[in-house]
């Protein structure tokens, strides 16, 4: 799996989310402009923590174009809403439509930062002469609504011009997200089902259970990268893989059994089949062969010749499984241990 540019915030709220996102993603990219302050003044020490001792986060500073893009975009997105808010509250599970309007222009409920270096000046003016949001010394504070709009759009840019995919937990803007064809692919989605349900399947002590600690710990350590993402491929393949065959197992895809078995069937399919053209080459010598079962033998060893030259990747694959299943077994000996002083 590629980098992923994660939005709305700086880094995920959802504790199990980011204990997830430790055990499987390849990285992750927050957009997260040039400040001039200390990471602990807009970071959480778990953020900061994570940052520091895995390669999971790597923030993402957004160009000036960007930020133009997608202020634009914003701006003609809230005229509608500000023209006809009935219309767009069902996206936000509002009971009461009116009240939409007065809710984002209440300064109670704007309690989201948006900083500068995320979006244009005229964008800034546009929230303040419509009183969706107000001053603060970074930027603007606008209500939660707003801003995961105004970010879905900037991560939507971002992740375009990056080729790469963009990502949140927040699962309330789900409708609004597909009325903006701004949602995960539905194989990315797939991606995931996956991978968190034979994850919640097979390890015995539920992720929200670990402490989180002892998955960065985990996140660091060099072998537990290599396991993962030989995981990683291992799910891409069986993806490709239930394409064909929709009655796929995912367990099935990683048992090395059939593999071990098809490299010694070849061996041994190689062995009689080299064998046998060697007879029959003798055979013809000595006038007990016809040609004919002589052009089989010899077709017959080819065919063998080209099993043997696909070895290396029949063993290729048995390896990758086994780190597959070994990137498993990490997460078990962590989730095995129960007692963690309470934490």
């Amino acid at each position: 799996m590629k980098s992923m540019i994660y939005y709305p915030g700086f880094e995920m709220k959802n504790k199990e989310w980011l204990k997830f996102a430790l055990l499987y993603f390849e990285e992750l990219r927050p957009i997260i402009p040039y400040m001039n302050v200390k990471k602990s003044e807009y970071l959480s020490e778990t953020a900061i923590t994570i940052m520091e001792n895995t390669n999971l986060i790597k923030p993402y500073r957004p160009l000036f174009e960007e930020g133009v893009c997608a202020s634009v975009i914003a701006c003609e997105e809230f005229d509608r809403y500000l023209q006809h808010p009935e219309r767009y509250s069902i996206f936000f599970s509002e009971s009461n439509k009116s009240d939409i309007l007065s809710k984002w222009r209440n300064p109670n409920f704007q309690t989201c930062n948006l900083y500068e270096g995320k979006y244009s000046d005229e964008f800034f003016r546009y929230c303040i002469d419509n009183d969706l949001a107000h001053r603060f010394s970074g930027g603007i504070r606008i209500s939660k609504d707003l801003a995961f709009i105004y970010m879905s759009f900037l991560a939507d840019l971002i992740s375009k011009n990056n080729e790469c995919d963009m990502f949140t937990e927040i699962s309330r803007y789900n409708i609004l997200l597909q009325k903006n064809d701004l949602q995960l692919t539905q194989s990315q989605n797939l991606h995931f089902r996956i991978v968190k349900s034979h994850m919640e399947f097979n390890v015995p002590l539920k992720i929200h259970d670990i402490p989180i600690d002892k998955i960065i710990e985990l996140r660091g350590d060099r072998n537990f990268d290599e396991c993962r993402r030989s995981y990683m491929r291992e799910v891409k393949k069986y993806l490709h893989k239930r394409e064909l065959d929709p009655r796929a197992s995912f367990d099935e895809c990683l048992r090395i059994k059939k593999d071990l078995a098809r490299i010694i069937e070849i061996l041994l399919g190689s062995v009689a089949s080299i064998y046998l053209s060697v007879s029959s080459m003798l055979s013809l010598g000595e006038g007990q062969s016809s040609p004919y079962e002589v052009i089989a033998a010899s077709y017959m060893d080819i065919c063998s010749i080209k099993d043997i030259a696909n070895i290396p990747k029949y063993i290729a694959d048995l390896k990758n499984k086994k780190q597959a299943q070994r990137y498993f077994g990490k997460i078990k000996d962590i989730s095995q241990l129960k007692h963690y002083n309470g934490r």
